[in-house]
């Protein structure tokens, strides 16, 4: 079988463009994939058979394991299609897939990692957490799987339910930069939350553009925002990482705070309204400037 040729115009054939970056990638396709039939005219109906049949030739009752670096590959030819199909189509293919995983214990551990790696890490070329968590919640109920596999996707679960947007933001002890422990809590005045590695290059110059802008330094010294930076991992000598930080923010360090947060990405920053709620997640620091602003002004 020829080398597979992962772009997704390949797929639909009249797609030429999308995905044109990952136009050749090295790997051997577990099997065969469909193409959409020519008299399917739109990007819709195209997807929707897509997602409908993908998996067709693909064995679902094999109990050897597949391999998980082609595995990976498949499934993110059949999510690029996600992104254009009904959700009702989406869902039913998902649904239907899991039925057929539930089954095949080995076989579903092994598709919840691809679903992780295209749904919910932080390679997915998009997020899509409902869909993710569908995976995750059949791994969770399956018996045959080891209670072992089950403990990280089990705190994923708990994080992403508890910081969806929409929800109130949870409260979280941390050590601030005078070592007293002290909880946040959500209040009526807008915040930025960050969580975040004080090495992360791109996030130095990110930070380096957050204090020269003028607006968002005017409404915090003010008082209309608060910033809290939160380094969510131990840390001997974070104090020292962040000395030179805007004195305005709060700075601290937690080893509670993946409990009630979905920290995904480095930086993760939440945006929390004047309600208390999350109106943002995971989004980037110009974003998360651009609407703690909106919310003030």
């Amino acid at each position: 079988m020829k080398k597979l040729i992962l772009i997704f115009f390949i797929v639909i054939g009249s797609f030429v463009g999308l995905r044109a970056q990952r136009q050749v990638i090295q790997i051997a396709p577990l099997f065969e994939y469909p193409v959409a039939p020519e008299e399917l005219e739109s990007i819709q109906d195209k997807c929707n058979y897509l997602v409908k049949n993908f998996w067709n030739n693909f064995n679902f009752k094999g109990k050897q394991p597949v391999d998980q670096y082609a595995l990976n590959e498949a499934f993110l030819v059949y999510v690029t299609t996600f992104q254009f199909a009904s959700a009702k189509e989406v869902d039913s293919s998902v649904d239907k897939m899991i039925k057929n995983l539930n089954g095949n214990p080995g076989l579903l551990t092994q598709f919840v990692k691809a679903a992780e790696e295209n749904l919910y890490g932080p390679r997915a070329e998009f997020w899509a957490d409902g869909l993710y968590l569908k995976f995750v919640d059949a791994l969770l109920k399956n018996k045959k799987i080891p209670e072992s596999r089950k403990t990280r996707y089990a705190k994923q679960v708990a994080a992403i339910k508890e910081s969806s947007v929409g929800k109130a933001a949870p409260s979280f002890w941390f050590q601030d930069r005078a070592r007293a422990s002290k909880q946040y809590f959500p209040m009526s005045t807008p915040t930025i939350l960050i969580f975040g590695n004080p090495d992360n290059t791109d996030w130095r110059l990110a930070r380096l553009k957050m204090d020269s802008n003028f607006n968002l330094s005017d409404a915090l010294q003010k008082g209309k925002i608060n910033i809290l930076y939160i380094i969510p991992q131990e840390s001997e000598n974070w104090q020292s990482e962040v000395s030179n930080y805007n004195k305005y923010w709060t700075l601290g360090q937690s080893d509670d705070v993946k409990k009630h947060y979905d920290i995904r990405i480095d930086p993760a920053i939440y945006i929390i309204g004047s309600d208390g709620k999350i109106a943002e997640k995971n989004i980037l620091p110009e974003n998360a400037v651009t609407k703690i602003l909106e919310m003030v002004n």
